[in-house]
């Protein structure tokens, strides 16, 4: 929307000022040219208090206002938004909606009817349909499709420029028929079947959370690369190194629990495992016989508690094996001052700095040597390194940026 008006200095805004229901009275998103005899440009997109507008001095012509673009956010609507635990999909859904609304952004939410958002919500289910027993695993896949549905149907009454979709394969079937683009975010490597879905879908575009995520994804239509950011502000710094290793993640094979398991017992070190257990034949077999005083199960934390569990550890082990896209546990432990040593595989050489950050390696044997020399790190370099590649603001700031770039 665009309007063209004069301001005296000190005079009162126009009446419209305040009067849209996602603009607040002191907030104003403003592209301003001004005239004092002659038109100059005085700066680009930037957000400025409406009395600080006034300050300037007499006679000023803005001759453009534009409002930010109205942002359609399509979640899932299987897991709470935001999680309470582990579940980085949705926590990532929740910075980022969050973060466009404290920018100003005018944004709806699709997702269940129980998340916790500032911006407008509109759901179909209630609460989360793992919650529910009516609908649960089994039946989740069509109240995202009816989620899907009713969300490109109100976006269009709404009015919204752009729909960023956190459910891409279902998304891509609606994307087509849009009068708004959709760009999608891949929290995940497609499957085969996923990758029939996005060559059949032209109309919808992608963001990579990695580069090495391309890779499984060709023929795909990426826009860009945005790295997930964590709240540094909550993960606190830890200069002293702690006295045990740590594990967090989900408990399943590729996660590489058992792997973490026999680095700590061949070092005699502690070990601390927390997540969520994804396979319970997995964890019976590799886990829970090797659990003693000193290998130690948590339980799923809570993210209040990543702090003291990553931030105590001497390091933390990431031996996954298979090609993740973003490991969100390698910032994470950064944050807390907590080196990482790693498995050289998927976005671990794009996280991390080899011999800075932690150790790059690609057997356990490695990780064992990794871990001896793990003082050799510095925290305050690994605290830095998170704050200045991987915190929240620069994460929506991306996301700002592309969503404007992209809106019609």
């Amino acid at each position: 929307m665009r309007f063209s008006f004069t301001c005296a200095n000190r005079n009162p805004l126009p009446p419209f000022f305040g009067l849209h229901p996602f603009l607040g009275a002191q907030e104003r998103v403003v592209h301003a040219c001004v005239t004092t005899g002659k038109r100059f440009h005085i700066g680009s997109l930037y957000s400025v208090p409406a009395s600080a507008a006034l300050r300037f001095s007499p006679a000023l012509t803005y001759t453009t206002y534009i409002m930010k673009s109205k942002i359609a956010i399509l979640a899932s609507n299987l897991y709470p938004i935001p999680p309470r635990a582990t579940a980085a999909a949705e926590l990532i859904v929740s910075e980022i909606t969050e973060g466009l609304v404290r920018r100003g952004f005018p944004v709806t939410l699709y997702a269940a009817g129980d998340a916790k958002t500032r911006a407008r919500l509109v759901s179909v289910t209630k609460r989360a349909s793992i919650n529910d027993p009516k609908i649960g695993m089994a039946n989740h896949k069509a109240y995202e499709f009816i989620q899907a549905a009713n969300a490109y149907r109100d976006a269009t009454r709404w009015g919204a420029k752009v729909v960023l979709s956190h459910v891409p394969m279902v998304s891509a079937h609606f994307a087509a028929f849009a009068k708004f683009p959709t760009v999608a975010l891949l929290h995940s490597p497609p499957t085969y079947t996923d990758s029939q879905v996005m060559l059949s879908a032209p109309n919808q575009r992608y963001i990579s959370i990695s580069n090495a995520q391309r890779k499984l994804s060709k023929g795909a239509k990426f826009v860009t690369t945005i790295y997930h950011g964590v709240d540094t502000a909550k993960l606190k710094f830890n200069p002293e190194p702690g006295t045990y290793l740590a594990f967090l993640g989900r408990i399943r094979d590729y996660k590489g629990v058992a792997e973490a398991i026999a680095v700590a017992q061949s070092l005699r070190l502690p070990l601390k495992i927390a997540g969520p257990i994804a396979d319970p034949t997995y964890f019976a077999t590799y886990v829970k016989p090797a659990l003693n005083k000193s290998i130690q199960y948590v339980g799923e934390i809570t993210h209040a508690q990543k702090s003291a569990f990553l931030g105590g550890a001497i390091a933390t082990l990431f031996p996954i094996g298979w090609e993740e896209p973003f490991g969100l546990v390698i910032p994470e432990s950064l944050a807390c001052g907590t080196p990482v040593v790693a498995f050289k595989r998927g976005s671990v050489p794009e996280l991390m700095r080899d011999g800075k950050t932690g150790y790059i390696v690609k057997t356990v044997p490695q990780m064992i040597a990794a871990v001896r020399k793990i003082t050799n790190i510095k925290r305050l370099t690994c605290r830095k390194e998170a704050v200045k590649r991987f915190s929240l603001d620069r994460m929506v700031d991306d996301y700002a940026r592309l969503l404007t770039r992209i809106a019609k």
